[in-house]
């Protein structure tokens, strides 16, 4: 048995609350950063409107381009030595961003923060699930996800108090970048406690070290060891994997699906039509998307990761067409704040509920030598859908780009179908070796987890 095979059955440790606020504070900051090109965009109002565009497709792009640096780089040189360098670009252009004054500085500092929350998030993505314990990779990965709300709501309500008490764009701009400084320190401080992954040291045939690392690590099993779910212990139909090339495109158009849907409906057209009214907008949508994925974080070891991405999906495929519908017979959105604000709720909460069961599936389904940099593939190509959706978007009526956004989550639907009846369940407590593919097929005649046989099927050396 491997050494990150038995590490994965170890019993909570201070390791292991170390790596889970290191990696909550990184998702609420990589939110906290994204949401700032909308912000940018109102602070430089005056623009032309090319480059208030350009500020609303800055978040995405620089995002983009972090991502495809860090996957590769987190491969090759380790998870922890790529989290050194996302936060050594957080520490320069926080800073920047308190000090620069136009907008060509403000852009610039913006992108390279945008840049290293990238690389971070896709760090974050790979690491969680090999590091945390088969008893809680599922629960930590969804709360770590939902922080993202919580960054959300966070630069909502500073973008509120900001504007609302003093009225100045300026003092808005720096308010924020003064709340991301302590964050950051939060960040350094809990990330020099965490280790590298095992997992990916023996995968790299770093053995002595994978040796040291864990008996450092080693606390002994987890107790009340819960058992996996009958569902999850059996594989696709037949007992058949999904192919490299069916997980891409499900995680894929799954994750576009969320990043172009929330995007059209929370930024591009909030800002379209109500830009005063963005850091309310960006604030509710979080908040509900927050307490939709409290529940499902709650329940992340017992629900099925298949059922929460298809039951989510439907809901919010329903929702989304019946947006269009609505808004042909009464043009809700252009007439009614209260009513964009009702289907923004009502929205998120499918949105929040699917995209934690959606990012988590993100990293957990790859090979370990290649997770960062097929996670980062997914990740690039889904988020920088996003690109073109927002001028796309911009050009068409207010009918058709309704029409364009439940479109958008249409192809979702179809991913997520394709998923439901040809992917292998990756939640409920089975192995992330499993989940990958290293480990070995299991039937449902496998023993019930907890037992040595059925502990020896999870593991990638299983014979």
């Amino acid at each position: 048995m491997s050494y990150s095979s038995k590490l994965e059955e170890s019993a909570w440790t201070s390791s292991h609350s170390w790596i889970f606020i290191s990696f909550s504070v990184g998702m609420l900051l990589e939110a906290y950063i994204y949401g700032l090109g909308s912000f940018a965009a109102y602070w430089f109002s005056a623009l032309p409107s090319l480059l208030g565009t350009l500020a609303l497709v800055w978040s995405p792009l620089w995002l983009i381009i972090g991502i495809a640096f860090a996957g590769p780089l987190s491969d090759a040189l380790g998870r922890r030595t790529t989290f050194f360098l996302t936060m050594a670009l957080y520490a320069v252009g926080s800073v920047g961003m308190l000090i620069s004054g136009a907008y060509q500085s403000v852009l610039f500092f913006l992108a390279l923060l945008l840049f290293a929350a990238g690389g971070e998030m896709n760090t974050i993505m790979a690491a969680n699930h090999e590091l945390m314990p088969r008893k809680y990779r599922s629960r930590t990965m969804f709360w770590e996800i939902n922080f993202i709300n919580v960054g959300g709501v966070l630069l909502g309500i500073v973008g509120i108090v900001a504007a609302t008490s003093y009225g100045s764009l300026d003092y808005s701009r720096d308010m924020i970048a003064v709340i991301f400084l302590p964050l950051l320190l939060l960040l350094i401080y809990s990330r020099l406690k965490i280790p590298e992954s095992v997992r990916w040291l023996e995968a790299k045939g770093k053995t002595a070290e994978a040796a040291a690392l864990a008996q450092k690590l080693s606390a002994g099993p987890a107790k009340d060891d819960p058992p996996v779910a009958a569902p999850a212990l059996q594989a696709a139909a037949g007992g058949r994997r999904p192919s490299t090339a069916t997980k891409i495109f499900v995680v894929t158009a799954i994750a576009g699906a969320n990043a172009v849907g929330f995007g059209l409906m929370t930024y591009s057209l909030g800002y379209y039509y109500y830009a005063s009214q963005i850091a309310s907008i960006i604030l509710v949508a979080n908040l509900v998307g927050f307490f939709a994925g409290a529940v499902v974080s709650i329940m992340a070891e017992k629900w099925s990761r298949k059922k929460v991405l298809t039951y989510s999906m439907i809901g919010t495929f329903i929702v989304t067409w019946g947006i269009y519908f609505l808004n042909i017979s009464t043009a809700a959105f252009s007439n009614s704040l209260i009513t964009f604000y009702v289907v923004l709720v009502i929205l998120n909460v499918f949105v929040g509920a699917g995209y934690l069961a959606e990012d988590t599936l993100k990293g957990e389904v790859w090979n370990t030598t290649r997770r960062g940099t097929l996670t980062a593939l997914t990740r690039f190509l889904s988020i920088g859908a996003a690109i073109p959706a927002y001028y796309i978007g911009l050009s068409l009526s207010e009918n058709n780009y309704i029409l364009f956004n439940a479109l958008v989550w249409t192809v979702g639907m179809v991913a997520v179908l394709v998923w439901h009846f040809r992917g292998i369940e990756t939640g409920q407590g089975v192995s992330i070796a499993v989940a990958s593919g290293e480990g070995p097929v299991v039937s449902p005649s496998t023993p019930a987890m907890g037992t040595p046989e059925a502990r020896a099927l999870n593991q990638p050396d299983a014979k």
